[in-house]
């Protein structure tokens, strides 16, 4: 079952523009550091360095991997979604009220070494779960 950018939990959904997509443009970070042989590059926390989770992990939802939305307090996040988080952990109860996805409740998302706040994780009635990570907040390498 694919999310619809229509009607959340709590009203409309408040996508504010679609988050630009280039053909081979890299996703995340403009960190540059060679890898090594035998070595994935990894989705990172920029504040920390810690791996969150492989550059494999980034899914689409709703068609899309990025996404802009507002929060009700009119901050704008750019956010990626991705499945297979090990970096990062849920911190508090998940919440229905204002969520970007319908049918899903949110919790927000830390980094699991410095405590950054990196994003939300979104969780289904049905246990579907994935993360939507500000992708200002992450680096690939």
């Amino acid at each position: 079952m694919g999310i619809s950018p229509t009607v959340g939990l709590a009203g409309p959904l408040r996508l504010l523009r679609e988050a630009p997509t280039l053909p081979g443009a890299p996703v995340l970070g403009d960190e540059e550091r060679p890898v090594r042989e035998g070595e994935e590059r990894l989705i990172r926390c920029a504040a920390c360095g810690l791996g969150l989770a492989q550059v494999t992990a980034r899914v689409q939802i709703g068609g899309r991997h990025a996404h802009v939305f507002a929060n009700p307090a009119g901050l704008v996040f750019e956010i990626g979604c991705f499945r297979g988080v090990f970096g990062a952990r849920g911190e508090g109860p998940f919440m229905a009220e204002f969520s970007w996805f319908p049918g899903h409740s949110w919790q927000v998302a830390i980094c699991r070494s410095c405590e950054a706040h990196l994003g939300w994780r979104f969780s289904s009635l049905e246990g579907f779960r994935f993360w939507g990570l500000i992708l200002s907040r992450l680096a690939e390498y």
